[in-house]
């Protein structure tokens, strides 16, 4: 009796440690982070308000420069690429395409924090990274109702994800954030290069013309670089982008976002008077990313559920069930083996059945 409770108390005392670890630390430190196999693409429904094709427009040809309402794909590929402790490699691929042609292709590398999904400086030697601040690709699990720094790919800055309420995305409670972006200059490498330095002086009363560039710029423009050849551009970037984020995961299963990149005329100065709209456009997820994002996210908040409260719960049931039952039978056992009180004046009976 005594060894059954001994045992009973064991295992039980062993599956209440275990519950607390596998709430407390197993779960959030092993699963609720980034998998190291993580690897998902959404797809997102666009449409290109207005594109202009610089190449096009530095030759004059402004009949194929100009393109407006067309419709758009944007697809975004996020994929874990190795890890390290706490750190993750991720890589974000990022493609806007139209009338089957790619307009935009971007291939981003970071050093996130499994945890928080920050870009971090904690990482090998031998990764070579972008060196990011704040959230690159997602929230972190278990996103909470405030304000987030945000990285800008394009121009190499932060913004603030502002927390502005919630929201019902495919079926689920999300939290909703905000982004704005004035126009800032964009420092992309992979994207100023496959647009041009400059543009011809002698096009720009032919921009006017056309209605691409408003007549008081161009008179600006002609006092501000008197007798040039060539007028230097720069490029910027604007955003108003609304992000619904799934809070227990804290991936992102919806966007409703504009965006608008835009030649200027690189000052003497080192700013950027935004001039002509080269791309401005706006997408939301298509119905089934939505779908797989609602259907991700539910994932892996049941897996979370399962492992940081339904098991440890479980576990520290049964485990206390059996310290109880542990104690019974130990008082269980102490009890038989106390010798038992015959009643005043009776005799124990000897071996042989006699009364001694």
């Amino acid at each position: 009796m005594r060894k059954t409770a001994i045992a009973s108390a064991v295992i039980g005392l062993v599956l209440m440690i275990v519950g607390g670890l596998l709430a407390w630390w197993i779960t959030p430190s092993y699963i609720a982070q980034l998998p190291g196999n993580y690897n998902k693409t959404r797809t997102y429904d666009g449409t290109i308000h207005k594109l202009v094709n610089p190449a096009a427009l530095v030759t004059g040809n402004l009949a194929a420069a100009t393109f407006t309402n067309v419709p758009a794909t944007l697809t975004e590929n996020v994929k874990v690429l190795a890890t390290s402790g706490a750190s993750a490699l991720v890589q974000d691929t990022r493609n806007i395409s139209a009338a089957g042609t790619t307009v935009v292709h971007t291939v981003t590398r970071y050093s996130l924090d499994r945890h928080t999904l920050e870009a971090t400086a904690s990482h090998p030697s031998s990764w070579a990274v972008t060196p990011a601040k704040g959230l690159t690709v997602s929230w972190p699990l278990g996103a909470k109702q405030q304000d987030y720094t945000g990285w800008v790919y394009l121009t190499d800055t932060t913004t603030t994800l502002k927390y502005v309420g919630q929201a019902m995305q495919g079926g689920i409670s999300t939290y909703v954030y905000r982004a704005i972006v004035p126009p800032t200059p964009i420092k992309n490498p992979q994207v100023l290069g496959l647009l041009p330095k400059s543009l011809p002086a002698s096009l720009v009363p032919r921009l006017a013309a056309a209605g691409l560039i408003p007549p008081a710029d161009a008179a600006a423009l002609a006092k501000a670089f008197p007798g040039a050849t060539s007028i230097p551009l720069g490029y910027t970037y604007r955003a108003d982008d609304t992000y619904y984020v799934a809070p227990g995961t804290g991936l992102v299963v919806n966007v409703a976002n504009n965006e608008t990149d835009a030649a200027g005329i690189a000052m003497p100065n080192g700013t950027i008077v935004p001039v002509i709209p080269i791309l401005d456009y706006s997408y939301h997820a298509s119905p089934s990313s939505l779908s797989a994002a609602v259907s991700d996210a539910n994932s892996g908040s049941n897996t979370i559920s399962i492992w940081g409260v339904d098991i440890p719960i479980a576990f520290a049931a049964f485990g206390f069930v059996l310290v109880v039952l542990a104690v019974f039978l130990w008082m269980r056992g102490r009890s038989r083996g106390k010798p038992v009180e015959m009643p005043h004046g009776q005799r124990h009976p000897s071996p042989t059945g006699r009364v001694s």
